[in-house]
């Protein structure tokens, strides 16, 4: 990962001198479709261990860049483009957002709507009202509390715990991270073991969406989407659960808040993902668009987009749009900028 980073790093100081225009042109981009997870100035316990993200005036200074050089659409835009099988303006983009962190609407809707920019908020439907919390953000909660206990003997209890999700040159409050999907009951009993209430921390502070603010926004003009019940990684999973995750969200989200579209994010990333589970869930009519995390490539079924992270590498959105683009290009070259995917 760090390596990746690096030569994102590189790309984008050699590249951001080459116009968006010309590379878009290069490229015959279109589209391009940005994503962010969290805006804000605050240190947040529940994603501080997991990922960098921008605060407020990185945020502006990102978006100031993007509506100078592209013209922004919403995601009803692109439905209609698709259904009328009409190309994409040129030098477009759509904003999305991912996992509903209560920032969305504390934070970002009111730069958004003061800019008039519209977005798509994807949700995972379990942690709407704050009900759960993905198993993730309370892993970084709980390196947060082991950096700061003292116990060797406690230490050592939750180190044997974790051993079957961690490397023995990690230290416990890595070895925390590493706890996959199907192991998330274990941060639990960890919980449990140093009096930490993640109920507590719910109720305190309220890091998603409730019903009323994800209202405010459809009412406010901006698009809803589902991101999967409670965020697993989908080539970790089953194809009937990833099938229960996706119908599941839409049809809880769409029902809940009276949409006409079905839209999905892949949590994590799309990798993987078969073309038998596309078949099966847009067989189903719940679902009209869906999106990956692959960057600016193609994808081999067609109502699947791919997006790109404006938080990781934690650069302007300038130097990523750019390699962004040049990769695209280079891939284009080489023949390998569209995802090929295979039956299950």
């Amino acid at each position: 990962m760090i390596i990746k980073h690096l030569k994102q790093d590189i790309g984008s100081l050699i590249f951001s001198k080459i116009p968006v225009s010309v590379l878009g042109k290069l490229t015959r981009t279109n589209l391009i479709i940005p994503y962010y997870h969290l805006v804000s100035n605050e240190d947040v316990l529940h994603v501080k261990h997991l990922y960098s993200y921008k605060n407020v005036n990185q945020f502006i200074n990102d978006l100031d860049f993007i509506i100078k050089n592209y013209v922004p659409v919403t995601l009803n835009d692109v439905l209609d483009f698709i259904k009328n099988g009409r190309s994409f303006p040129r030098r477009s983009f759509l904003l999305t957002f991912d996992d509903g962190f209560r920032e969305m609407y504390d934070v970002v809707a009111p730069i958004l709507i003061r800019k008039g920019i519209p977005a798509t908020f994807f949700i995972n439907s379990g942690f709407i009202d704050n009900k759960e919390l993905f198993y993730q953000h309370k892993a970084s909660i709980l390196k947060e509390h082991f950096q700061k206990t003292g116990s060797s003997n406690l230490k050592k209890e939750i180190k044997e715990m974790l051993q079957k999700s961690c490397k023995n040159d990690l230290d416990i409050s890595s070895c925390v991270l590493s706890v996959k999907y199907h192991q998330k009951d274990i941060l639990d009993k960890i919980a449990l073991l140093m009096n930490i209430d993640f109920n507590d921390y719910l109720l305190k502070k309220q890091p998603y969406l409730n019903s009323c603010q994800i209202e405010s926004l459809i009412k406010d003009g901006f698009t809803i989407g589902a991101h999967s019940i409670d965020h697993p990684l989908y080539s970790s999973i089953s194809l009937r659960d990833q099938l229960g995750q996706t119908l599941e969200s839409i049809k809880q989200i769409r029902n809940r808040f009276c949409l006409d579209y079905g839209a999905f994010a892949f949590p994590h990333s799309d990798h993987k993902v078969s073309m038998e589970f596309f078949k099966e869930l847009y067989d189903s009519g719940v679902v009209d668009i869906s999106f990956g995390t692959a960057g600016m490539l193609n994808d081999s079924f067609p109502e699947n987009f791919q997006r790109f992270s404006l938080e990781k590498p934690l650069l302007p959105a300038k130097d990523i749009v750019s390699y962004q683009l040049i990769r695209k290009l280079f891939k284009s070259i080489t023949g390998n900028d569209k995802i090929i995917r295979l039956d299950h």
